[in-house]
């Protein structure tokens, strides 16, 4: 993909996040982002095709830009055991929990629940079984989603305080 287009996919992107700040999803129109975005009706036909891809492709983006930061403290922190992991993990989640809101007020969440699911799948095919990777995936999926819901109320070294 040429620079020009991942720059318009951004642009588009960053649009709509923007949009979603100030109105519901089902509010915003493909017209209403174009604008934002000042790109062309085929631009945005051409790199989504609905308003969801626009939210995987921001989400697949900001993850992709975490893992390239922290390949090396990967292999580090889940040797070091899952709680280290998971303060590591939540501290970077909690940086972008204006995008975990606006996915939850507007029922999305299942978006950032496909992330989690094919990029920890990924990483760990190799070491566990699908019903291990499925285990430890969903739970840490679900012990995020839980902290989210609560408001953050407590920090990612209290979290992490309750795995076993």
């Amino acid at each position: 993909m040429n620079s020009r287009n991942i720059q318009v996919k951004n642009d588009i992107a960053n649009a709509f996040i923007e949009l979603l700040k100030r109105a519901d999803f089902d509010k915003i129109s493909v017209v209403d982002i174009i604008t934002k975005a000042q790109v062309a009706r085929n631009s945005f036909y051409r790199n989504f095709e609905n308003k969801d891809d626009i939210l995987r492709y921001y989400i697949g983006t900001a993850t992709d830009k975490w893992l390239s930061q922290t390949d090396e403290n990967y292999i580090t922190l889940t040797k070091n055991g899952l709680k280290e992991y998971i303060i590591f993990l939540f501290s970077h989640m909690y940086e972008y929990r204006a995008i975990t809101e606006i996915l939850m007020k507007n029922g999305k969440m299942f978006l950032l629940e496909d992330e989690f699911d094919k990029r920890f799948s990924a990483r760990l095919s190799e070491k566990y079984s699908p019903w291990e990777i499925a285990y430890k995936v969903g739970g840490v999926y679900k012990l995020f989603r839980y902290w989210a819901e609560t408001g953050y109320e407590k920090t990612p070294q209290e979290v992490a305080e309750y795995i076993r």
